[in-house]
């Protein structure tokens, strides 16, 4: 006999399909163009289905964000954790997941992204929460001679979100583009930090990715 699904099973598999549809469509297609009847739609489910398992876009929306960013630490702390690799190779991976993440992102992502204040206060919560845990990433970043000893990582990681809210509030993405404005705001916040033996191993990682 076949094993059938469990009602329970069947509506987790479809918050997931949900979950993936949607932020697909908001990345591709700025978050104010997807309506929740275009989700529906999409998945060719009922909206009152839809709007069982999520209330509202933002709630949607707060989800795919969040199991975006918890799917980046799971991925950086799997790379620590499964070989041993320099502080310069765990900025490379970082580098190429985030420009992984904006290579094909609509501009008017970001931009609506800002209307939702709730989304943004846990942005960053987190974004605080990252910068308390890089201490002792970078004392091995030093120790390897790779990070210059009198750097301030903390500040230098502020620094990179000002510059980026200030790049979506200027809408700066319209002259020069997403992912070319990611390529510099990385490099400069990573080579900032860096020793001349850091960057030069730098370069030669991320030339090897493109």
């Amino acid at each position: 006999m076949y094993k059938t699904n469990t009602p329970t099973e069947y509506r987790e598999q479809l918050r997931g399909r949900i979950l993936e549809t949607a932020m697909k469509e908001f990345c591709a297609r700025g978050i104010k163009q997807v309506k929740m009847d275009d989700i529906a739609q999409k998945l060719a489910i009922s909206k009152r289905t839809l709007y069982e398992i999520y209330a509202n876009k933002e709630a949607l929306l707060f989800e795919g964000i969040k199991q975006r960013e918890e799917d980046y630490d799971h991925q950086i702390k799997k790379f620590m954790a499964t070989k041993t690799v320099t502080v310069i190779d765990v900025m490379a991976l970082y580098y190429k997941l985030r420009m992984d993440a904006v290579k094909d992102l609509n501009p008017m992502f970001f931009s609506d992204l800002h209307k939702y204040h709730r989304i943004i206060a846990y942005l960053t919560q987190l974004h605080t929460q990252r910068s308390v845990q890089m201490k002792d990433f970078f004392e091995a970043g030093v120790k390897q001679g790779f990070f210059c000893v009198d750097a301030n990582i903390m500040l230098m990681s502020d620094i990179e979100q000002v510059v980026m809210r200030y790049v979506m509030e200027a809408q700066l993405y319209q002259k020069y583009g997403v992912q070319h404005i990611f390529h510099n705001v990385l490099l400069l916040f990573i080579r900032s930090i860096c020793t001349e033996k850091g960057i030069a191993q730098l370069e030669t990682q991320i030339n090897s990715l493109k």
